[in-house]
C-alpha cells in the first residue's frame, strides 16, 4: 500500500481543523493497481489526536472496508502524515 499526503496550508483550509487529504494506491500481484483518494485528516476537537474521514458526500460513501482493514488503512495514513509533518534539516 502507498499513500500520499497532501498538506493543506491554513489559509487554504475550509474547517480550522482540517489538516491533510490523502490517497491509497493498493497494489496487486500481477501489476494491476487501484487508488482511493478522498481521505481527509482532521485534528480531533475531543482528544490530542486525530481522525481520518473515509471519501463520502453527506449521506453516501464511496467506499466501505471491513473493519480490519479500515483501521489499518487509518493508522497508515496517520503514519505517513506524521513523517510528512518532520521538518528536513539539511
Amino acid at each position: 500500500m502507498t499513500v500520499k499526503i497532501r498538506l493543506i496550508p491554513e489559509q487554504d483550509r475550509k474547517h480550522e481543523n482540517m489538516l491533510a487529504t490523502a490517497s491509497i494506491t493498493l497494489k496487486e500481484e500481477v501489476g494491476g493497481y487501484f487508488t482511493i483518494s478522498g481521505f481527509t485528516v482532521w485534528k480531533s476537537k475531543d482528544y490530542k489526536g486525530m481522525n481520518i474521514t473515509e471519501p463520502q458526500k453527506p449521506g453516501f460513501k464511496y467506499v466501505l472496508f471491513e473493519s480490519n482493514l479500515g483501521r489499518m488503512i487509518k493508522a497508515e495514513i496517520v503514519k505517513c502524515y506524521e513523517k510528512e509533518m518532520i521538518p528536513v534539516i539539511e
